[in-house]
């Protein structure tokens, strides 16, 4: 049998707090994204080729990743409600509403955001069919 002293304990004790790993640390490098930006898109229509342009203004509020808000177009009389995850400088987010009873809109994006731009892809769907194209948005 072999008997662990105090030199053995000391010295498991160095070697184990010695390893490789550091403290761990939380740090974010998450952009805010909360407030108002000026928006517009530029696609073109799957199918037809027709070009798509859309002016528009989303208001947001950030928890953490977790963002939610609405975006309004120049134009309608509506706002949808949208919703998104922040993950270091890329800010993805949907929205979704009727826009009257036998319409629905459905709007996905990817941006990169810094302090006062965003940039990106957008995919905007409704009943008269599909664009995608780039969006940029500048905070107010």
């Amino acid at each position: 049998m072999r008997v662990v002293t105090r030199s053995h304990l000391l010295a498991l004790l160095i070697l184990v707090c010695s390893g490789t790993s550091s403290p761990s640390r939380s740090i974010s490098t998450d952009v805010r994204v909360s407030g108002t930006w000026d928006g517009n898109f530029s696609g073109l229509v799957e199918g037809t080729g027709t070009s798509q342009t859309d002016t528009f203004v989303i208001e947001l509020e950030q928890d953490g990743s977790s963002v939610k808000g609405s975006i309004r177009f120049k134009g309608l009389d509506l706002s949808f409600p949208l919703s998104g995850r922040i993950a270091a400088a890329t800010f993805t987010y949907t929205a979704k509403a009727n826009i009257s009873p036998k319409c629905e809109f459905t709007l996905v994006g990817k941006t990169v955001v810094n302090d006062s731009t965003m940039k990106g892809s957008q995919t905007q769907t409704n009943c008269e069919g599909t664009a995608k194209g780039e969006v940029t948005a500048v905070r107010r």
